[in-house]
């Protein structure tokens, strides 16, 4: 027997090797499971592993998962790891109980129609090629797959499993004492329907492409803060085998005032995690129509799921989530149908992180930022010294600054005035946009008469960003905005 090499779920090129499994379609019947006497039920405990899996191969189809192993809810942890393994929508799910085998180990049919293992375990598994002169062992790493044929066998934790084409017994009526089934195709019907329409109704849209992403090394003065978002978010999507005996927590408030980079922090969080990424502002999700919100609350909460892993960020949350009271029944009832919602993704561990972001932390409803729902609160402070200067160079980094210019007399002026993330990038651009005028690019662009050559020796001088900072705090001192810490 020659093995086939180990190789992805999604690539088959080894066509000489495929060739070898017998891709003749049956008509499809359905598996029945019937009732045993005790003697039988002896009997089937007594098979090898490999028969009692072969019985379940005879009706093997697209969309079925066999898993094996001591204990259903171990099998399931250790299969939602492994989920990328799999290439099609999981229609039917078989539990093989076996208390002999020291691991647990998960198989699939693949769009191609041929059979796949994927090893489940924290430890590699083995496939043996006896066929050979030599013995040949390949080997296959954890929450990975590869193909098994008719013949071959596989070691898992030291046990020997058979891949047998069919069960030497009939054991048809046997199937229901040593295999547990659940069918969900009644479910993905629906689901799939669903989906579908979704799918096409988003054919007309614009697709946008972002040009680049944001990561936390484009965050300023938040040293402390990325951190922690660190420990609590990315790493437990990243390495979820280390927080197997951690409650980890799935909602988060960001709270601080306007212009501290909020949104450019959750942005950048979900660029670093590198997991699905939904990003709305409290209000958008309000309707007039009284009943509409809670729907599209449940819509946006079910499409996070179907992408999990995914983190929900939700600008202005406390115009949505803030304390009930009052004659506001419509504002209660929304907030009690994201309770709701938070309290389900708990229940059911789903992979979904919840961020929110407020200026006014105050209004929350308690019960919003209390414990199992959004329950960890981070402040987003006003940068210090160190952090104002990380933030402009980040922002000034491609801007043509003069080589003259005291950049530290800048970073100490937007220090004094208390200037948030946002107001050290407003300046910036003043500056930039002063320089622009000083030089004249705008009359040229005006009369015609601009040429790329133009900027060629231009740059951002003392002068133009002194203005820029005047203009920044003519134009604070005409709003209602103070800046953190200003009290003149």
């Amino acid at each position: 027997m020659k093995i086939l090499p180990v190789i992805s779920s999604t690539n088959y090129h080894n066509t000489d090797n495929i060739a070898r499994i017998n891709t003749k379609k049956t008509s499809p019947k359905p598996i029945s499971f019937k009732a045993a006497s005790n003697e039988s039920l002896t009997f089937v405990q007594n098979l090898p592993l490999s028969e009692r899996l072969a019985s379940i191969f005879e009706k093997f189809l697209q969309g079925d998962l066999i898993l094996v192993g001591k204990k259903i809810n171990e099998a399931k942890q250790r299969m939602l790891q492994s989920t990328n393994c799999i290439d099609s929508v999981i229609k039917r799910i078989f539990f093989i109980p076996d208390n002999k085998l020291h691991g647990y180990v998960g198989f699939t049919k693949n769009r191609e129609g041929y059979k796949e293992i994927i090893n489940l375990n924290d430890f590699d598994i083995k496939l043996y090629d006896y066929d050979s002169d030599n013995l040949k062992i390949e080997k296959l790493t954890p929450h990975d797959s590869f193909y098994v044929l008719d013949g071959d066998t596989v070691n898992i934790g030291g046990t020997e499993i058979n891949i047998l084409p069919k069960s030497k017994a009939d054991l048809k009526k046997f199937r229901k004492n040593f295999c547990q089934a659940k069918n969900f195709e009644k479910d993905i019907e629906s689901e799939l329907e669903k989906l579908n329409r979704k799918t096409i109704s988003q054919l007309s849209k614009d697709i946008k492409e972002v040009s680049s992403k944001v990561t936390f090394k484009d965050v300023g003065g938040q040293d402390e803060l990325i951190e922690e978002l660190k420990k609590s978010i990315i790493y437990p999507l990243k390495y979820p085998e280390v927080y197997k005996t951690f409650d980890v927590n799935k909602g988060f408030v960001l709270y601080g005032p306007p212009g501290t980079g909020k949104t450019h922090i959750a942005r950048a969080l979900a660029n670093e995690a590198g997991v699905n990424f939904m990003s709305l502002n409290g209000l958008e999700l309000e309707s007039k129509w009284v009943g509409e919100s809670e729907e599209n609350w449940r819509n946006l909460f079910e499409e996070a799921k179907q992408k999990q892993p995914t983190i929900i960020f939700i600008d202005e949350i406390d115009a949505v989530g803030k304390s009930r009271g009052g004659k506001d029944e419509y504002g209660a009832k929304v907030v009690n149908q994201i309770l709701t919602l938070l309290t389900d993704l708990d229940n059911n561990k789903d992979n979904v992180f919840i961020i929110g972001a407020t200026n006014n932390f105050k209004a929350m409803d308690k019960a919003l930022i209390r414990s199992g729902r959004l329950s960890k609160h981070l402040e987003v402070k006003k940068p210090d010294l160190n952090g104002v200067g990380k933030i402009f160079d980040i922002h000034s980094a491609k801007k043509p600054l003069d080589k003259n210019l005291n950049q530290t007399n800048i970073k100490q002026k937007l220090y004094d005035l208390g200037a948030t993330g946002a107001d050290i990038k407003y300046v910036i651009n003043e500056a930039h946009m002063i320089a622009y005028e000083r030089a004249g690019i705008y009359k040229k662009m005006e009369d015609g008469t601009y040429s790329p050559r133009d900027l060629n020796n231009l740059y951002i001088i003392q002068n133009d960003f002194d203005n820029a900072i005047q203009k920044f705090v003519e134009r604070r001192n005409g709003s209602d905005i103070r800046a953190i810490g200003f009290n003149k």
